[in-house]
């Protein structure tokens, strides 16, 4: 070897070190792009923001910061406004008429009240609190139209100087002061304790009107329990603190505190007004038989801006036209689903299985008859001839013990009778006007094919002022003794008027449809929704029980009586009779979608009636579940004592681990899943607009690495994850999973939960004023109680426009989770306040328009919770059982309406499908969140019966579902869940033993669970196609540019590339001809 190649080889090696060296510092300065960018001025990416507004599908309705602002509090207080509940009015009390009204406000939920609720998601906006030149929107809105009494706001104010402003607690903080809030304590002070007097107070020269509100706090996490241990108050060690005694022994009753202060109110004015600020429903008898109360308003929790319109009601302003969406019982607490509620059924092995989110069951044993559909069933039996049917005689703790003397409504204790009047203070849908209506129900026209009927009502303003009228329509199905339990009425559809003046009329149709009137008869062939063969008879009414009485006036029944106890009389054109001839059990046997109807929850895995378990259950005791043919009898009791046994199927349900990992997938199928098929030329901009069922979806799921779809699944905390193989976001340039991330999330369901208006965009380009807003969001309507009681339609969908759609849009978040959907079972589910009513129709109607208002604006909704979170207390883990019957009929039945974009208001049928602002596709909702507690046995996410053959099955679901916070792990039971159509888990990362980055053999190995988690990214990439997903996909991206330090790399590399390859060739020549002239020697 001459010296020329051994010069060449060593040159060649030098620049081969050189050219790995400036690679190796390209790959360092592009993971430390940012820092490097940092610190040196260097501007390596640029975000590109499309600005050609025909590229943007989804736009905000809005031109400015401020206008968004202005237009969302015109909404609250309008919402508020129509939410109101008007309960008593005693001789026209309200409104009240004085120019000016010198009033003086009492109680301490006049000074803090309760906005919204105070844990958890969509906690109403504190900053607008503390914008407020009062910091409290309450006092600023009354003293704008009252002259307000300062010495009792003084008193308060002091009182609250001693207390931390802004709640403690997950979520975020609450205008709330800490340690003025409790469960078991409305923590109501006297004047001894606020340290004044009357003569200090000047109730003299603010007499118009005494004003009391009196409030419960709310929230998720929150649980009232009724008796005495609901109402006494514990340090951390334990030991009792207080107890606080009520005129109906429970917590919600009113204490001997507020009443105190009431007595203060009366000696203040001869105009006493007392409003509720609670959205669990309260014990007011009291508040309604005490003569020297005027007038009750229910207020809800009325919003950061709802105050306004309190006291424009009030004042007369505007006329009250809310109506109530739960039954107020006399002492709701025995209520038939209060016998088997909160902590006291616990598993009696529980510890046996610690990790595992094994704590409790819950037997729903009142069956169909929850709320109203018990207190008016019960008394439509208790008029038969010698209570054939047991409704009138009553056990001890199963009615009232009525004592208006004493002003008590204690839980009796000893057997007697069952009183309508002395159970019930205001009925579902009952509210007040200033004005008043006739409504006549002129006609019901039910279809041949039995499927539909349309409705119409004459509604008349017969009073002296503006206002507007629900039109509540009511339906008695024929009920069979001993047969499948019917309620003696149930609401089937609801319409409001537009705001009528004095004299005038509006003509309103409704459209019912028909399957809201079936009854599931799961003995029926395989179970199947039936109409019996008999009288149907469709009623308006003020209320669920006026609708009733009218029906049983035209039955001949007699002995009816008002709300006030006072015999009812009748009158014409209320009722319509509809005749069915014989049963029908066909025409329902098949779903929207054609799937058969089977019973799906009555045995095997996933039963949630506790009967189906028996076997596996030691110290069972079979449930019977309530029943009209015999009321006292079957009147539920409290099933404890309950335990898991040993080495049986429901040990191994209970563990999250009961479905098997197979072997059975080829290994073509394991290694195109694990590797995802780069063959193909599709991605997911490619699919805008493509139908669920275009067959190019399964060759864009195909594309995907399995890596890729775990990472989706695992990172579901507020996230919707990049999916990069298929253009869906892009991974950071380091490739390091750590580093992958994904669009922003957030929770709702009242607004978004984690941003303000300082982040307020249009099509990606932050408003000009935007910085100005920090103070205020999107949390400032009033609860999703308050919506409901509003039974307005078309306002649910503006809500949903702007509280979910537009916290989408202004803060480019493609998944809100909302709206909150889950019925009431009982008044003392603290969390009742994330949710609509007792009524699956109400419920579901309001849940659906608010779901389409918010799609119509790209916001990928996600329901929560499906399904069944009844309480808060143990409330990850408790075992949710419940007959199929009453499944169906309630809490199914509420979320299918909304799953299937059903309840449209028919005041919307002229509106153009896909029309801005009102775009109403009437489509189901494409994303869900399921539940902490259990469904029966099963994770609530693994519940097969309900996820897959109902929701996807039945319903036609096809879209995002996401745990609720859970995380990819054991107590998810995600390979369960996967198979469940489980498409994500709400947490940060994946540590199932099965489902996880370092078993993705195992799970391609089992054919059954690949091909569900196929088909779940087929669900996903459909939902968002028609998201706000999309145009952030293809509307906003990252280009990188070139830098001095990209420079310096680059040419580092190009340099030591030209050199190496140079030398490298020199060396090459060299050596050849070495070769030759050793082969010539």
């Amino acid at each position: 070897m001459n010296i020329k190649t051994r010069l060449f080889r060593g040159l060649t090696l030098i620049f081969a070190f050189l050219l790995v060296l400036s690679i190796t510092l390209s790959i360092i300065m592009e993971k430390y792009r940012t820092a490097l960018d940092e610190n040196t001025g260097s501007v390596s990416q640029e975000t590109v923001i499309s600005d050609n507004a025909e590229d943007w599908t989804y736009t905000t309705q809005f031109t400015s910061t401020k206008d968004a602002v202005d237009s969302m509090k015109e909404f609250a207080i309008r919402e508020a406004a129509e939410s109101l509940v008007l309960l008593k009015n005693t001789n026209n009390s309200l409104p009240l008429n004085q120019d000016r009204p010198k009033v003086t406000l009492f109680g301490i939920r006049s000074y803090a009240p309760y906005y919204g609720s105070t844990t958890g998601g969509s906690i109403p906006d504190k900053g607008v609190i503390d914008h407020d030149a009062n910091k409290s929107t309450l006092e600023t809105d009354f003293k704008e139209v009252f002259d307000v009494n300062p010495a009792m706001i003084q008193a308060y104010e002091d009182y609250c100087a001693d207390f931390t402003w802004g709640s403690s607690g997950f979520g975020a903080q609450a205008p709330q002061y800490q340690g003025l809030y409790s469960t078991t304590d409305p923590t109501e002070p006297t004047l001894s304790e606020l340290g004044v007097t009357r003569d200090e107070l000047d109730y003299g020269n603010y007499s118009d009107a005494a004003i009391v509100i009196l409030g419960r706090v709310s929230g998720e996490g929150s649980t009232f329990n009724p008796g005495e241990a609901g109402r006494t108050t514990t340090d951390k060690e334990g030991n009792i603190t207080n107890v606080v005694n009520t005129d109906s022994g429970n917590i919600l009753g009113i204490s001997d505190e507020e009443w105190a202060i009431i007595d203060e109110a009366k000696a203040c004015s001869d105009n006493v007004i007392v409003l509720i600020n609670s959205t669990n429903q309260m014990d007011i008898e009291g508040l309604k038989q005490d003569p020297d109360i005027d007038s009750v308003m229910w207020i809800g929790n009325p919003g950061v801006y709802g105050f306004a319109a309190v006291a424009d009601v009030l004042l007369g302003e505007v006329s009250p036209s809310g109506h109530l969406g739960d039954i107020y019982a006399v002492n709701s607490a025995l209520a038939p689903a209060m016998q088997n509620y909160g902590t006291a059924t616990n598993w009696t092995n529980a510890s046996d299985y610690s990790g595992m989110n094994v704590n409790s069951y819950l037997v729903e044993a009142e069956g169909i008859y929850t709320g109203y559909r018990y207190y008016e069933t019960r008394y439509a039996d208790s008029l038969l001839a010698d209570d054939a049917r047991n409704a009138v005689a009553a056990k001890a703790g199963t009615y009232v013990n009525y004592d208006l003397e004493n002003m008590t409504f204690m839980p009796a204790t000893t057997d007697g009778s069952w009183n309508y009047s002395h159970e019930v203070s205001y009925p579902f849908g009952y509210g007040l006007s200033y004005t008043e209506f006739t409504q006549e129900l002129v006609n019901v026209d039910v279809s041949d094919d039995h499927k539909t009927a349309v409705a119409t009502v004459e509604v008349t303003n017969t009073g002296d002022v503006a206002g507007k009228s629900v039109v509540q329509l009511y339906a008695q199905v024929p009920y069979e003794e001993g047969g499948v339990e019917k309620s003696a009425i149930q609401l089937v559809d609801y319409e409001k008027t537009e705001e009528l003046a004095a004299g005038a009329s509006e003509t309103v149709t409704l459209n019912i449809d028909m399957t809201n009137l079936t009854s599931y008869d799961n003995e029926e062939g395989n179970g199947a929704y039936v109409l019996d063969a008999g009288t149907y008879y469709f009623a308006v009414g003020d209320s669920s029980h006026d609708a009733l009485n009218n029906i049983l006036a035209e039955q001949g029944v007699t002995g009816m009586v008002n709300t006030d106890g006072t015999a009812f009389t009748a009158t014409s054109g209320k009722v319509v009779e509809w005749e069915l001839n014989s049963k029908d059990a066909e025409t329902f046997d098949t779903s929207v979608t054609g799937y058969e109807i089977k019973n799906q929850l009555s045995e095997g895995d996933y039963a949630t009636d506790v009967n189906a378990w028996g076997d596996d259950i030691t110290g069972f005791e079979e449930v019977t579940y309530l029943s009209r043919s015999d009321w006292n009898g079957t009147f539920p009791k409290t099933y404890s004592g309950f335990g898991i046994a040993a080495g049986s199927r429901l040990e191994e349900i209970m563990q999250n681990d009961f479905i098997d990992l197979k072997t059975d997938n080829s290994q073509e199928n394991i290694d195109l899943l694990i590797n995802g098929d780069s063959s193909v030329d599709l991605n997911l901009s490619d699919m805008a607009g493509a139908s669920f069922d275009d067959e190019r979806w399964a060759e864009l799921v195909s594309k995907i690495p399995l890596t890729e779809i775990i990472n989706f699944m695992a990172s579901a905390f507020h996230n919707l994850e990049y999916i990069p193989s298929i253009g869906f976001g892009e991974y950071p340039e380091s490739g390091a999973v750590a580093d992958i991330g994904g669009y922003a999330a957030d929770d709702g369901p009242g607004g978004s939960d984690s941003h303000n208006m300082s982040e307020a965009k249009k099509d990606g380009i932050a408003f000009e004023d935007a910085d100005e807003y920090s103070w205020v969001g999107t949390r400032i309507a009033p609860a999703p109680v308050n919506l409901a009681y509003t039974w307005n339609k078309e306002l649910a969908y503006e809500n949903g426009q702007l509280l979910l759609g537009e916290s989408t849009l202004l803060y480019q978040l493609p998944i809100m989770i909302g709206p909150g959907m889950n019925i009431h079972r009982t008044a003392y589910n603290g969390r009742n306040v994330e949710y609509y009513s007792e009524d699956p129709i109400l419920s579901g109607f309001t849940g659906s328009a608010v779901v389409q208002g918010a799609q119509s604006k790209g916001c990928l909704v996600n329901i929560k919770h499906v399904g069944f979170n009844t309480q808060e207390a143990n409330r990850s883990g408790v075992c949710e059982l419940v007959s199929e019957q009453a499944a169906r009929e309630l809490e199914l039945r509420n979320l299918q309406q909304a799953f299937t974009g059903f309840g449209r208001s028919s005041k919307m049928d002229e509106i153009e499908a896909g029309a801005t602002p009102n775009r109403y596709a009437a489509e189901g909702a494409r994303g869900t969140m399921t539940a902490y507690n259990r469904i029966g046995m099963v994770a609530s996410s693994a519940n097969y019966g309900v996820q897959v053959e109902i929701l996807r099955n039945e319903w036609g679901f096809s879209g995002y579902s996401v745990t609720d916070f859970t995380g990819l792990n054991p107590v998810a039971a995600p390979k369960e869940s996967i198979l469940a159509g489980t498409t994500a888990f709400c947490g940060f990362g994946a540590n199932d033993p099965y489902i996880n980055l370092n078993n993705l053999n195992a799970i391609a190995a089992d054919s059954d669970l690949a091909a569900a988690i196929q088909e779940g990214m087929h669900c996903v990439l459909y939902a968002i196609s028609r998201s706000y997903g999309m145009d952030l996909m293809n509307n906003i991206y990252t280009v990188s540019l070139n830098t001095w330090w990209r420079s310096l790399y680059t040419a580092l590399i190009t340099v030591s590339s030209i050199l190496l390859a140079g030398s490298a060739v020199a060396y090459v020549v060299f050596t050849i001809k070495d070769k030759k002239s050793k082969e010539e020697e």
